[in-house]
């Protein structure tokens, strides 16, 4: 089936958690985890803290991850729906790479 193939993804995160916090640090690897339920990660990536270019949720600075992941289409869907869901991430961005 085509749907069994495996597609490559890139996924933004910006959190209002700091890395180096414990919250921040539970969140980032809760995310990790929930990645490695649906697929695999290829490469991972902390871009550090950003300024907004306008505020979002009261917020005028975000911390930044990038992360490129290999997982099948459907499953793609349930990852997104937890993001959406996660109420430390700010705003997210899934992209499929061709």
């Amino acid at each position: 089936m085509v749907q069994d193939k495996l597609k490559t993804y890139e996924l933004t995160i910006i959190t209002t958690l700091n890395p180096t916090s414990t919250k921040g640090k539970e969140n980032l690897k809760e995310i990790g985890e929930r990645i490695k339920k649906i697929g695999k990660i290829d490469k991972k990536e902390n871009w550090g803290e950003k300024k907004l270019a306008y505020p979002i949720k009261k917020n005028q600075n975000g911390f930044y991850y990038f992360f490129q992941l290999s997982a099948q289409p459907p499953k793609i869907v349930s990852l997104d729906n937890f993001l959406k869901l996660n109420e430390n991430i700010i705003r997210h961005l899934i992209v499929v790479v061709e």
